[in-house]
């Protein structure tokens, strides 16, 4: 629900719990005397001006602000606190790290999108100071929810594989998923996908269908307790599924490889399975075989 009353409602709640004196609330509007006395006891003649000056003083998303979705609570432990707090439906389950997070907004970053990481932050009250602990375990849940924006915003994904990309060696500098030993092989991106991945996302299993010549066809699937919890069989999308293209393809190139082509092959929309095509590069121990 979106309403002129509601967002007057919040940054009543605001001023409580910041214990803000009438003339710094006023302030924050960029009001005088006069303008706080006729607007801020009317919401019926609220000049959207003063409601933009009040989400930028407090670095807020206007469209939350007028909706019931705004957590005070969560953007009091964040205003007035050095450590990120997020907001309480961000509390049910920590799948996935913040250097996920991270990888996605260097990606936008390096594309000049900038304005879309702020916006997204502010819209789902994620504060910025979470990027700088790289090693906290957030939701999974968060990580759905910031790619759905970036889908709202961003027609074209290919971003996402950017980030996926360029994510997998930031993720290997700090994991480690290759050393001298290692060599590219069906072995190793069995291992990686069942295994190693889940040090950054422990919400999906993956599952190799088949094998043929080049060709790998990868499942993944919402984990049975991830599906429990929010009632759903599927949290993917788009953005999501372009993002782990990218982890896929990035792998071959840390063992100096050409990247691999990945398609999507089923977005689980109806049965909750996602399938990815991989494409390897050409490797001898790449023989026709079958995983089951």
């Amino acid at each position: 629900m979106h309403s002129e009353a509601i967002f007057l409602q919040n940054t009543r709640a605001i001023r409580s719990i910041l214990n803000l004196n009438y003339m710094d609330y006023a302030a924050s509007f960029g009001m005088n005397s006069r303008d706080a006395e006729k607007h801020l006891l009317n919401h019926q003649e609220f000049p959207l001006q003063f409601a933009m000056n009040f989400c930028e003083f407090f670095h807020l998303d206007l469209e939350l602000l007028f909706s019931d979705r705004f957590d005070v609570k969560a953007f009091a432990r964040s205003y007035l606190r050095a450590e990120p707090v997020l907001p309480d439906h961000y509390q049910k389950e920590t799948n996935s790290q913040v250097i996920t997070l991270i990888n996605f907004v260097n990606g936008m970053n390096d594309a000049g999108l900038e304005w879309l990481n702020d916006l997204i932050f502010s819209r789902m009250q994620i504060p910025k100071t979470i990027l700088l602990y790289p090693e906290i375990s957030i939701p999974f849940k968060l990580i759905v929810d910031y790619l759905e924006l970036v889908e709202k915003f961003k027609t074209n994904l290919n971003i996402m594989r950017h980030c996926g990309h360029e994510g997998i060696a930031n993720l290997n500098r700090k994991f480690g998923f290759t050393d001298e030993s290692t060599s590219l092989t069906k072995n190793y991106y069995d291992e990686f996908f069942t295994e190693k991945i889940k040090v950054f996302d422990k919400s999906y299993e993956y599952k190799f269908l088949s094998l043929k010549g080049d060709e790998l066809i990868l499942q993944c699937r919402l984990k049975e307790e991830v599906q429990d919890l929010f009632q759903t069989k599927s949290m993917s999308n788009l953005a999501l599924l372009n993002y782990k293209c990218g982890i896929a393809s990035g792998i071959a190139t840390l063992f100096n490889q050409p990247s691999t082509e990945i398609d999507i092959l089923n977005t689980g929309s109806k049965d909750g399975i996602d399938l990815l095509l991989m494409k390897m590069p050409t490797q001898p121990s790449l023989s026709k075989q079958y995983l089951h």
